[in-house]
């Protein structure tokens, strides 16, 4: 299986210890995916967030999470904030945010994006996955 790919400060890093295909964080990307149709699911997180290695844990590289979030129109964006980085801290203040863990989805039916709670859960993600791509979350998930 080849590398999965998440930015650490200015550089591009392979996260070897994921399940997720993730793409580097461009922030300035997310408009053009939506307007194509795809929906863009953000996570910032930080090796020093033990928060984050539990959503990750738990929920992210599940089973159910990680299958929809390797699906052919969706695009994950891993933003590492282990070491400061203006280009996640600017994100992050665009949502009035200051800390992590921090999740948002966008899509072409929520283009602003939904935000998700601190602590993520399955549907919590999956809802959000379902009611940015097409208006209707599904029962279930």
């Amino acid at each position: 299986m080849p590398p999965h790919f998440a930015r650490e400060g200015n550089a591009t890093v392979a996260d070897t210890n994921s399940v997720i295909r993730w793409k580097p964080f461009a922030p300035e990307a997310i408009a053009g995916h939506v307007a194509a149709g795809r929906t863009v699911f953000v996570d910032v997180t930080a090796d020093w967030c033990v928060t984050c290695k539990v959503n990750k844990a738990l929920v992210i590289d599940s089973d159910r999470v990680s299958a929809r979030l390797n699906a052919g129109n969706i695009i994950a964006m891993k933003a590492d904030w282990t070491r400061p980085d203006p280009v996640i801290t600017a994100f992050l203040q665009r949502f009035s945010r200051y800390g992590i863990p921090f999740d948002v989805v966008f899509g072409p039916k929520s283009p602003d994006g939904i935000v998700l709670p601190e602590l993520l859960t399955k549907n919590a993600v999956l809802g959000a996955l379902d009611k940015a791509s097409d208006g209707r979350a599904v029962a279930g998930r």
